[in-house]
């Protein structure tokens, strides 16, 4: 393999010639341009091009390509096109030494510097000057240097094999020649086998020639090592920054245009490396990344020790390792100080102020949290220092990480809004689009605390349709799940489970992704059966989801609240409040979000009103209702408010409580959480039942009227999330209203309902246990 030039490459040299010698006419200069540029240009990392059409359309340069694109081109010369004159000029080169003075003559081409035109006057010499002349700094005349230069570089070995690849790169043009010359000489490649009347089958021949009926190297011949190292680099961003692994086919393409080359390119390992870091092969890895840097290192400096330390201490965090990954991170930040370099110092720090918000017992009990005196000391360090570095990713990641911080404190949401905007201010202006994920699931969290459901929704679906280019695959992730819950939490079960199981195959060949969608689809199924009272495959989920052991705090705190939810639904109070209580101790040592608390409180005393002791909970669910409305975190609020206004009906205050519940319902209806709204509608009715009882007369019959309207209303909630305990709760009570009216007839509908509806949720019970439903499930 050729280290620079290669056949496509003296194709593109003899199209420039062309170009200079002003054969192409004026209103074909641009796409002739136009074609030269895109395939001298280098790759950017950044395009959003896929990898097989950046491989299609910058490297493999085929004759054909130029027969497409200058077949039907013009040139000055009456009756010919550019691609004729292109293959007149690529046959014109019939001996190895016409491609010597092919080269020769490139410097004709380009513009001499002051000094040589001084000389070329002294000495007298006069060059032939072209009708165009490429400046020295142009890419085209820069490409023109290069391909001089590397030319004169080659030892003789080298290039015969590049005039042998350029003999076997033209060969498809031949018969389009032969049509243009038909008196041309049957071996015509190679003007010097007239001349020594050869044919095939001679001695001479097959020694210099036998080699060009060979197939199978054409395309290691058409790529040199740097085309295969800008190759990499481009793989290696879409791997690093997107989250995903080395396409099966692509592999192979690698392997084949490497081959057996001497010089592997080093970044290889790195890409390698990253693959098997998502596909879990810790081993694998661990040997590629230490492989990489080895070979990175032979200049005996430490440039790319930090970046190998920081590599080392988040794969050692991927797969749970986390003394040694923060005692690689510690390394990686001291390397980073010693060499004064702020981006990956910054980085360090970042990483470790997540890995401090999402596993604090873990820096704790490594005695590494005194890396970071405080988060928000943390984030205004890296705050200054990303703005007198101008490392503006930096500092858009840290305004978000900061938002982050004061919604998960609890602090006021409009500064948090602030900082969001500052970040997209950011991204905008420097067009930073790897964190504009990020800066979208913000404010679609944001906006889920504020109640407005909807508008979360198309934040997601907006990373889903605008972003999904750009956005890393992690986030993408993030959006799909988060889409998915929003249509569980409206009952639309089956078009959640169809949206997570849209998602690309291919993402489940990287291992933390599948296990994320693994762990986020067990949660709905855990979910699913919880309301339908299935509760043998709800114990088989939970334990299953329990043995995943998710690495994701949000993931395991969901685990957490299904299981004592699980725990209070087959009456295990004892075993659920245990679990409250160590759930509550680890939150009094981390700064855990605000939500989790107020979720824990509402649940506790949800648990106390259900053990008949309901004034236990009241102070809970005071605390939980005030913490949450002076965080703005609403749906909290109206669980909070749900379980007060219950404790409150348990207490004989039905007026209080109905005054509460009449104030958040149709916030709460806005929100599309069909369970909360059901809750809502059902303390209410029993508030009303309540005021019944205490009223006579015409306000008592005005009491139950409304008590069975919220008590329909509570019923289709329930019905949309297919909870079949709040459905039968529901009927149970319309059945005593219609009993205390004296209306035995309506009762005894009730009572038939209620037993139709448990009848149909254990038909379904039963036919999802069935070989072929748990098969497709």
């Amino acid at each position: 393999m050729s280290r620079y030039l290669t056949a496509p490459k003296v194709s593109l040299l003899a199209l420039i010639v062309l170009y200079c010698e002003g054969v192409v006419p004026h209103e074909g200069v641009v796409s002739v341009l136009a074609f030269i540029a895109d395939h001298i240009v280098p790759l950017s990392p950044r395009s959003s091009e896929d990898i097989d059409d950046a491989l299609n359309h910058n490297f493999w340069l085929n004759v054909s390509d130029f027969e497409e694109k200058f077949g039907q081109e013009a040139s000055i010369k009456p009756g010919r096109s550019v691609y004729d004159l292109f293959l007149a000029k690529i046959w014109h080169l019939d001996s190895l030494n016409a491609l010597h003075e092919f080269f020769e003559s490139l410097p004709q081409l380009v513009a001499k510097t002051r000094e040589a035109q001084l000389l070329d006057a002294e000495a007298g010499i006069i060059m032939p000057t072209p009708a165009v002349v490429l400046s020295r700094a142009s890419p085209m005349g820069q490409f023109v240097r290069r391909c001089r230069i590397e030319f004169t570089r080659l030892q003789f070995n080298d290039t015969m094999k590049l005039w042998t690849a350029f003999l076997k790169y033209k060969q498809p043009s031949e018969a389009s020649w032969r049509r243009r010359n038909p008196g041309a000489f049957a071996l015509s490649f190679d003007a010097n086998l007239k001349d020594l009347n050869l044919r095939k089958g001679d001695a001479l021949f097959e020694v210099a020639y036998g080699s060009l009926m060979d197939e199978g190297e054409s395309e290691q011949l058409a790529m040199s090592t740097e085309d295969v190292e800008r190759l990499l680099e481009f793989q290696l961003y879409k791997v690093q920054r997107m989250g995903i692994r080395v396409p099966q086919a692509m592999k192979k393409r690698f392997r084949e245009m490497i081959g057996p080359a001497v010089t592997v390119p080093s970044v290889s390992h790195f890409v390698k490396f990253f693959d098997a870091w998502r596909a879990g092969d810790y081993t694998a890895s661990f040997d590629n990344l230490h492989r990489y840097f080895d070979y990175t290192m032979q200049s005996r400096d430490k440039t790319n020790y930090q970046y190998a330390l920081l590599h080392m201490a988040i794969l050692h965090a991927d797969f749970g390792c986390f003394s040694e990954a923060l005692a690689t991170m510690n390394e990686a930040i001291a390397t980073a100080r010693e060499n004064q370099d702020i981006t990956c110092l910054n980085y360090s720090l970042s990483w470790l102020n997540h890995f401090n918000k999402a596993y604090p017992q873990e820096m704790k009990g490594g005695s590494y949290s005194k890396l970071l005196s405080s988060e928000k000391e943390a984030l205004a360090f890296l705050k200054s220092k990303a703005r007198e570095n101008r490392l503006w990713d930096i500092l858009s990641s840290t305004l978000l990480s900061e938002a982050k911080l004061m919604l998960s404190n609890g602090e006021s949401m409009s500064r948090a809004l602030e900082f969001v905007y500052q970040a997209s201010h950011l991204n905008l202006t420097y067009n930073i689009r790897s964190n504009v994920g990020a800066q979208l699931l913000m404010q679609s969290s944001t906006y889920g605390r504020l109640g407005a459901g909807p508008v979360s929704n198309e934040y997601c679906e907006m990373i889903l349709s605008c972003y999904n280019t750009v956005v890393p695959m992690e986030e993408i992730l993030r959006s799909i799940c988060r889409k998915a819950f929003s249509f569980a939490r409206c009952g639309l079960f089956d078009k959640a489970f169809a949206t997570l199981h849209d998602v690309d195959p291919a993402v489940h060949r990287t291992l933390k992704f599948h296990q994320y969608l693994l762990s986020y689809t067990g949660l709905l199924k855990l979910r699913r059966a919880l309301k339908r009272m299935d509760l043998i495959a709800a114990e088989h989920l939970l334990k299953q989801l329990k043995a995943g052991a998710a690495s994701d705090p949000e993931i395991r705190f969901q685990i957490t609240i299904s299981e004592i939810d699980y725990l209070v639904r087959i009456s295990s109070f004892s075993d659920a409040f245990n679990l409250i209580e160590d759930v509550a101790d680890g939150f009094k040592d981390a700064s855990a979000d605000i939500y989790q608390r107020i979720h824990i409180l509402v649940t506790k005393a949800n648990l106390f009103a259900k053990c008949g002791k309901p004034e236990r909970g009241f102070s809970l669910a005071m605390r939980a209702a005030s913490t949450a409305h002076r965080a703005k975190v609403l749906p909290s609020m109206w669980e909070a408010v749900a379980t007060l206004s219950n404790i409150l009906n348990h207490l004989s205050e039905f007026d209080a409580a109905r005054q509460l519940l009449e104030a958040i319902i149709p916030q709460a209806i806005e929100g599309n959480d069909c369970t909360i709204s059901g809750q809502l509608n059902t303390v209410l009715a029993d508030a009303f039942m309540g005021l019944a009882g205490k009223g006579d007369g015409v306000q008592r019959s005005q009491c139950m009227t409304k008590a069975e309207l919220y008590l329909t209303r509570a019923q289709d909630y329930f019905s949309t999330v297919e909870d079949v305990q709040g459905q039968c709760e529901t009927i149970y009570k319309q059945a005593m209203i219609a009993r205390t009216r004296g209306d035995q007839g309506l009762a005894d509908n009730w009572a038939s309902r209620y037993v139709a509806t448990t009848k149909h949720y254990e038909q379904l019970v039963m036919e999802d246990q069935t070989p072929e439903a748990t098969a497709a499930s």
